[in-house]
């Protein structure tokens, strides 16, 4: 559980982690505003009883939305959306760029990118296609109009 006391909370912490690694969705003039949300920001939450069993920075996210706090405290909603955000945009980039060398080799390099697309995303997401019945697929495909020749 979060608690919101000067001792555990430091603004600083915040600014500093939107200069290390969000330089280029911050501005000068959104870490000015940013730096003064945080001196209203702890104030506002320590008062608030909705924010007194928060467990998680996406609890803390979800309270913010709910009280519409974020309208308040832009900056910091932004950055905590970013937070949110970067585990797995990072699981996902290296997992479509492991899928994409594993289906992209030089015998089929010469792909069109939607093929390749679809490939990818029957890639990834193994367990959904391995539980669609081919069979059905077929089937489905067949009664869709008539063919020349049958499938099954």
């Amino acid at each position: 559980m979060y608690n919101f006391n000067n001792d555990t909370f430091r603004y600083e912490d915040l600014c500093n982690l939107a200069l290390k690694f969000y330089p280029m969705d911050f501005s000068s003039s959104d870490m000015l505003a940013l730096d003064m949300e945080c001196g209203y920001f702890l104030t506002d939450i320590q008062r608030d009883p909705r924010f007194a069993k928060t467990t998680s920075v996406s609890d803390l996210c979800r309270r913010l939305v709910e009280s519409r706090k974020s309208a308040f405290f832009p900056m910091i909603y932004r950055l905590i959306c970013l937070v949110l955000t970067l585990p797995v945009s990072t699981a996902t980039t290296e997992r479509a760029f492991s899928a994409m060398n594993f289906i992209k080799n030089k015998l089929r390099n010469k792909m069109e990118d939607d093929f390749l697309d679809d490939l990818m995303v029957l890639n990834i997401e193994k367990e959904f296609a391995d539980s669609i019945d081919n069979d059905y697929v077929i089937a489905e495909f067949e009664m869709s109009r008539s063919r020349l020749v049958r499938f099954s």
